[in-house]
């Protein structure tokens, strides 16, 4: 198994996972992807562009809390890190634990991240977040 630190592209990975977290430093995760960066996820079905993304992630605080990301492997091939990993959470509302597991596919250039596209557990994503798909 491969971790983060094994290859640049993993740890650019890794480190911006680890910006989605509660007390990380957001500004410090988006400052590793490209002008042209975009982000799909299963639970949308849509792209978001650095800017969509920042106001996504903004607006799941209000929805949960107390945010970890562990890593259960990493897998590496030239520009691309994939992630695995289990996301935890607290929601805001009735303080129930949230806990998904997820894969991410990097892809990246010349030192930045250019597109994540994320897969996780779609109910319980719905079951959390309205409009969830």
């Amino acid at each position: 198994m491969t971790t983060p630190f094994d290859d640049p592209q993993a740890e650019l990975a890794w480190m911006f996972m680890q910006s989605l977290c509660d007390d990380a430093g957001l500004d410090e995760g988006l400052a590793l992807l490209s002008d042209d960066f975009t982000y799909w996820s299963i639970n949308t079905g849509m792209s978001f562009d650095k800017g969509t993304l920042r106001a996504a992630i903004e607006q799941r605080k209000h929805v949960l809390t107390d945010i970890t990301i562990d890593l259960i492997r990493c897998v590496n091939e030239g520009q691309t890190a994939v992630i695995e990993g289990q996301f935890e959470a607290t929601t805001v509302a009735t303080g129930a634990r949230y806990h998904t597991p997820f894969v991410c596919i990097f892809d990246t250039r010349d030192g930045v991240i250019v597109s994540v596209r994320e897969y996780s557990d779609t109910r319980l994503a719905a079951s959390v977040f309205p409009g969830a798909s």
